[in-house]
């Protein structure tokens, strides 16, 4: 599944800011020409237009410059008697900027305070206007445009959260796809060995000729993947309903001595030695230690060539301490035939503020020890 965005060439934001400024300028000056027969306005007059609309440019970065640049500009235009017409535009458009980038509280602070600052001004400079008259015209001036910055701000909240919506749509519906590609690959090959295995078992056991350790393997290799099959099933059954997965930390302390259970079924003498109390480690350090045992003991199945392993877990009242050892080849870490597993347990350990090494041992073997401190407090949340 795939989708195309089609994407518009966008002018640069301070090229739209300053060719917008521009033209309202020219706008505003052509206006003011003729807009009062008789009267001519003078070159001050075109000066304060420019330099309104220099306020303007500035808009994006500082919308108060804009405001207070364009309103006393616009102050300055009227105390020197120069022909009104289109020159109110600036400022109206210096409020929609403003209404447009401000919250409400503050939009409506500002503009109260401008509002009176323009009846005060009126009847300073004694226009001639009614008080009256001069609050209608000055309340309609800020609160149309103020009401326009705020329509068309939440109108562009509207799209955008229509366009989010629009790519969870999407994404959801990609990890629909995922979840059913998953489960019929990978959950067809697990049933498959699961059946595989309980059908040899069921051999195995109607003669009694069979080795127990075969018997035991066969058990292992059963459990763990109807076990991995369940576990399959749960992580993918949000997203075959479109949700999120459920990331949550999985494993914890008492179930290592299972893991450790189960390696035994398959062949392998570990050793499991635990220390401390469980309880008083975090759930997120508990599965870190989990995952660590567990790739260990695989890697030692796969790679080690080992008769005996030892896990020895120690909970300490600051620190979990991991320790697993083997009997194995040793020798150096090979990355082509110990894959990811390495990187990925010192990365765990590591995200957690921990430290973790992986070598051989002097005498033979191999040794993988980790060391995770932990927040007491974080265990009883």
């Amino acid at each position: 599944m795939s989708t195309t965005y089609a994407t518009r060439r966008r002018l640069p934001a301070p090229v739209f800011d300053i060719g917008l400024a521009a033209l309202l300028a020219l706008a505003a000056s052509g206006g003011t020409v003729g807009a009062n027969d008789g009267v001519a306005p003078e070159p001050v007059a075109f000066a304060l237009i420019w330099a309104m609309a220099a306020f303007l440019a500035v808009r994006r970065l500082s919308p108060e410059a804009a405001l207070a640049g364009t309103m006393a500009a616009l102050s300055a235009y009227l105390y020197l008697d120069q022909p009104p017409g289109p020159v109110f535009m600036l400022p109206a458009v210096a409020v929609f900027f403003y209404a447009f980038t401000r919250s409400v509280r503050t939009t409506a602070i500002v503009l109260a305070a401008v509002y009176v600052y323009t009846l005060a001004f009126h009847q300073l400079i004694g226009d001639g206007m009614h008080l009256w008259f001069a609050a209608g015209v000055a309340l309609v001036w800020l609160g149309v445009p103020a009401a326009g910055g705020r329509i068309v701000r939440e109108a562009r909240r509207a799209r955008a959260r229509e366009r989010e919506a629009e790519r969870e749509r999407y994404r959801a519906d990609e990890r629909v796809e995922m979840a059913r590609e998953i489960h019929d690959v990978v959950g067809h090959s697990l049933a498959v060995v699961s059946m595989n295995a309980g059908v040899a078992l069921h051999m195995a056991e109607k003669h009694p000729g069979t080795p127990d350790a075969v018997v035991e393997n066969l058990r292992a290799i059963r459990e763990a993947s109807n076990r991995a099959l369940q576990d399959l099933r749960a992580t993918l059954a949000p997203l075959r309903q479109g949700q999120p997965p459920e990331l949550r930390p999985t494993g914890a302390v008492a179930d290592i001595a299972a893991l450790v259970d189960g390696v035994r079924k398959g062949g392998l003498a570990v050793e499991y030695t635990l220390s401390g109390d469980p309880d008083l480690v975090p759930v997120n350090v508990a599965a870190t230690a989990y995952r660590v045992v567990q790739e260990s003991l695989t890697n030692v199945i796969r790679h080690a060539e080992a008769a005996k392993a030892t896990v020895q877990v120690a909970c300490d009242p600051a620190a979990l301490r991991v320790t697993v050892l083997d009997d194995g080849r040793g020798g150096p870490l090979d990355p082509d035939r110990m894959g990811q597993g390495v990187t990925g347990m010192m990365e765990r350990v590591q995200a957690g503020g921990g430290t973790f090494t992986a070598a051989p041992r002097p005498g033979g073997g191999f040794a993988v020890k980790a060391h995770i401190p932990y927040d007491r407090k974080e265990a009883s949340r």
